[in-house]
């Protein structure tokens, strides 16, 4: 099994970043304690204008583990009506191709690339 990436994009109108916060920490920690979460990065937009101003970068440990986190919990707490404001656009990755600043690597993108499994 090869780990995954979310990567979820919300809406949040200027003037509710409070109230997405403190909605996404709760279906946050609700996910935290699926089998097969391994770590999130939330995202703020710099500038007030984007139309995507938070985005949740998430790391699984498979495509099956995420999956099956999507329960009957999961979306009873999505379908709260604080969260009807914040539009979630979530899509899910695998890595292709990945490096790290003064890894002194000299492959090829090529020979870095990973092929589908």
């Amino acid at each position: 099994m090869a780990a995954i990436t979310l990567i979820n994009s919300f809406e949040v109108p200027v003037g509710r970043d409070d109230q997405f916060l403190q909605f996404w920490k709760q279906v946050n920690a609700y996910m935290q304690k699926k089998p097969g979460y391994l770590s999130h990065k939330l995202h703020r937009s710099t500038t007030p204008d984007t139309a995507f101003r938070y985005v949740n970068v998430a790391r699984w440990s498979s495509l099956a583990q995420y999956q099956a986190a999507h329960d009957a919990g999961f979306r009873e707490l999505i379908n709260k009506p604080e969260g009807s404001a914040f539009r979630p656009h979530p899509f899910v990755y695998e890595v292709v191709h990945e490096a790290q600043a003064g890894s002194g690597s000299t492959a090829t993108a090529a020979e870095t690339v990973r092929k589908p499994e």
